[in-house]
């Protein structure tokens, strides 16, 4: 059995329409991708053809592919399907979490935090390059491009000519560098 459903907004606008199997996999995927909405659905059909049929009607229909939260035309795997915009973004299209601030309730905060708790997350570089780092740079070795002329007109300093040659050596980038030197990373090392 094939499922045509409909994602509705707050205001009861159809802002996705969709054909599934599955309809408690697709469920869970929009709750986790897709702002709040109601999911609805509105036929089912046995015959894979009609569903894709149906599913690119409605989407024409209701226009969500070029002012909805569809990213296609429907129908894919059937001849004129197009993958124009996948993965890009619509213009004039204003994606519906710009500017929400506190979107998320102290539960899912709550939650979000107990994933990480504990969690080491690996990082390029050891505890004892760290201290190296920053002993060569207290050092002040000789830098040849201390000084120069850069392409913005400015004057190279000191700081800058050390990270852009020595980040080579630890496989980190100038602005990492920069940060473990500063000691705005890293502190407790």
């Amino acid at each position: 059995m094939y499922y045509i459903y409909f994602l509705k907004d707050s205001n009861g606008k159809v802002q996705y329409v969709g054909q599934t199997q599955n309809l408690d996999a697709r469920k869970r995927e929009h709750k986790r991708n897709k702002p709040p909405h109601k999911f609805e659905i509105k036929e089912e059909v046995e015959i894979a053809k009609d569903a894709k049929e149906l599913e690119i009607f409605y989407i024409k229909k209701f226009n969500t592919y070029e002012i909805g939260w569809n990213k296609t035309p429907g129908g894919e795997g059937f001849d004129g399907y197009s993958r124009k915009r996948i993965g890009g973004v619509k213009k004039g299209h204003t994606p519906w979490n710009k500017g929400v601030k506190n979107c998320f309730s102290e539960e899912t905060i709550e939650k979000m935090k107990k994933t990480r708790k504990g969690r080491v997350f690996s990082r390029k570089i050891k505890d004892e390059q760290i201290i190296e780092i920053r002993k060569i740079y207290n050092e002040q070795p000789f830098l040849q491009e201390v000084g120069i002329t850069m392409k913005n007109g400015r004057k190279m300093s000191y700081i800058q000519a050390f990270c852009k040659e020595y980040a080579k050596n630890y496989d980190l980038t100038p602005q990492g560098l920069r940060k473990i030197i500063l000691n705005d990373c890293w502190k407790n090392v």
